[in-house]
């Protein structure tokens, strides 16, 4: 018998005891009525908060669930993926901590993937999309620059690399964050550039989105990282690091 779930959240969190509270309780109430089975990981990157205790707090005896945590900040892509390969859910849905996209675009991204699809991704860049509080005009135009030179260098026809809001069938997903090595802002953009290079069908879909406060964004540190980033990805590529052949090649 397969006890597996049907889904696994995943949550990175850095220092988010503030807001987690609520994250976790308007999650939780969200999937209490749902027919299918969830589990919530939340994938701690070394928080020097009560990140760990808000989340145990909210968690245990309520829900189906695991706090991975770490003894050092290793980055949001390091996080990300160790909730993604410790996942057991047939479909795997990794989300940013301040549900700046709500948890009510789930069964939209579960109805698409259960349809086939391999990754699907959110994008606040479509006339179709709802953003309710825009960013800053500086974070705005760094995001196109990062979006342009992320089309130019790695995969064409992406909208939004860095929506906080992507689902993967389970295989397929593992199968991308294996062999993942960016921990960095740039891991977006790494995951879907590996996605597209192994053959894994993408979708994007418009969101609903809004700028929650209190971003991890650091202006110099993380222009300067992306762009490494986005160069080394290609790099790696080029020296046949990621060892792509196609769909499901290990």
């Amino acid at each position: 018998m397969n006890n597996s779930p049907f889904v696994s959240l995943v949550i990175p969190t850095y220092n988010e005891e503030r807001r987690l509270r609520d994250s976790l309780v308007a999650i939780q109430e969200y999937i209490k009525e749902k027919p299918y089975s969830v589990e919530i990981i939340v994938a701690d990157d070394g928080s020097m908060d009560k990140t760990t205790s808000v989340a145990k707090e909210c968690l245990d005896g309520n829900c189906s669930h695991s706090i991975l945590t770490s003894s050092k900040n290793g980055g949001k892509g390091h996080a990300v993926k160790r909730g993604i390969l410790y996942a057991k859910g047939k479909y795997i849905v990794f989300m940013d901590a301040d549900l700046s996209t709500p948890i009510s675009e789930l069964d939209r991204f579960l109805e698409i993937l259960d349809k086939g699809c391999d990754v699907v991704i959110g994008t606040r860049k479509s006339r179709e999309a709802s953003v309710m509080k825009r960013q800053p005009l500086y974070r705005e135009l760094l995001g196109k620059g990062f979006t342009f030179l992320s089309n130019m260098l790695l995969v064409r026809g992406v909208s939004d690399f860095t929506c906080g809001f992507k689902g993967f069938e389970k295989e397929a997903g593992q199968d991308i964050f294996r062999r993942q090595l960016i921990h960095n802002w740039s891991f977006d953009a790494e995951i879907l550039f590996l996605a597209n290079k192994l053959g894994y069908k993408i979708k994007e879909i418009p969101v609903t989105w809004f700028d929650a406060e209190g971003s991890k964004v650091r202006l110099s540190r993380d222009i300067i990282g992306s762009l490494k980033g986005i160069l080394q990805i290609r790099l790696n590529y080029v020296l046949g690091v990621y060892k792509v052949k196609g769909k499901g090649s290990k």
